[in-house]
């Protein structure tokens, strides 16, 4: 190995012992790049230059690309002993935002019956946020995240490709979503307005902000905790009224469509043996032991000055025709005509039995049934 190749793998060797407290996979994506940059660069040194003349010492050109690249200097990192925990502040805010983010479409998919479900996503976001606003705007510490790192890629596809231009264009339409996210806000607030005044004024509130949250979220990734919350809100809510208009819909077809029963009335019941004999005062009574009463009409005989009911069981057939003349009530034998032939009813019967002829009894000899 000659002098020059010495000097390049001493001078990375000075920036890796620089660089070493930075997790492993963001050191080996930084050093990737400077190897291939000082090995070009080692082609065009003359016979009296050297890597330190030109990019400076090891330690100076590793600060200076923590500088460029947003990280801390080194002398602001955690101690050794502590710099490998997984939970840090960055990953707890991180984290708590993808979380309230998702419980906040699950709540609002209730938040029309129960606006109080918004509670509780609104607490994680306000703690996850409280450990992460003094961080500045770019918040460097959670986009080096390992997570955050995948979640780019996974979101830059190769150009070109449909992936590619798919995500282009809806990108397109992020002024157009904020606009249509307000809407979907405003739209749940009113329908609170009439059952829960606090709900509405909750969610009226968060309408409004959205609509400069969106912009801001570019700028200052701290409204991120506001804006990705309020969309999946909106999301939520617009299902929510989808699942209502849908139900309440399908509602109405069936109450439309439902057809009442035709329930037939009668007055009088006649019941025969099997010999085809009309039996008379038959009391009949349902399964549950309840009389089974035909409607009665009188014909004004319960008006007064009429003259006293006649006391008829209300369950007792045939019922006798009550009729009112002269101002006296009496009752006359109804008219029985025999029914056709059926398979439980006999084909003929008798004369004497099977029809009655009708006869009325004077006013003056005829006292009420008993």
């Amino acid at each position: 190995m000659n002098t020059q190749a010495l000097g390049v793998e001493h001078y990375l060797a000075g920036m890796r012992a620089a660089l070493d407290d930075l997790p492993a996979n963001e050191v080996a994506e930084i050093m990737e790049d400077v190897e291939a940059h000082v090995a070009e660069l080692t082609t065009e040194l003359g016979e009296d230059e050297t890597l330190e003349r030109r990019l400076g010492s090891p330690e100076q050109y590793a600060r200076e690309l923590r500088q460029a690249a947003g990280y801390p200097p080194k002398t602001e990192r955690l101690p050794v002993t502590t710099k490998q925990s997984w939970l840090s502040r960055p990953r707890a805010a991180a984290w708590g935002l993808v979380v309230a983010t998702g419980v906040t479409l699950l709540a609002g998919a209730a938040a029309l019956r129960e606006p109080a479900v918004l509670l509780l996503p609104g607490v994680i976001l306000v703690l996850s946020l409280a450990l992460v606003h003094d961080r500045g705007p770019v918040q460097q510490e959670i986009m080096n995240l390992p997570e955050t790192h995948r979640l780019k890629k996974w979101l830059t596809p190769e150009e070109g490709t449909p992936a590619e231009r798919a995500i282009t264009y809806l990108k397109s339409l992020q002024p157009a979503w904020w606009l249509v996210r307000a809407g979907l806000l405003g739209l749940g607030a009113v329908l609170l307005a009439g059952r829960d005044i606090l709900g509405f004024l909750a969610i009226a509130a968060i309408a409004v902000v959205s609509v400069f949250a969106g912009p801001r979220a570019k700028v200052d990734r701290r409204w991120l905790w506001f804006s990705l919350p309020a969309s999946a809100l909106a999301v939520g809510l617009l299902f929510q009224v989808i699942d209502v208009t849908a139900g309440q819909l399908g509602y109405n077809a069936s109450r439309s469509s439902y057809q009442p029963p035709i329930v037939e009335s009668y007055e009088n019941i006649y019941a025969y043996d099997e010999n085809g004999k009309l039996l008379t005062n038959v009391l009949l009574y349902d399964q549950d032991g309840s009389p089974i009463n035909a409607p009665r009409s009188y014909n004004g005989c319960n008006m007064p000055g009429n003259g006293p009911e006649p006391v008829i069981p209300a369950n007792r057939y045939p019922r006798p025709q009550v009729d009112y003349e002269n101002g006296v009530c009496y009752t006359v034998t109804p008219s029985v005509t025999a029914p056709s032939s059926t398979s439980s009813t006999p084909s003929s019967v008798p004369a004497s039995s099977g029809s009655t002829t009708s006869s009325s009894v004077p006013p003056t000899s005829v006292s009420p049934s008993k």
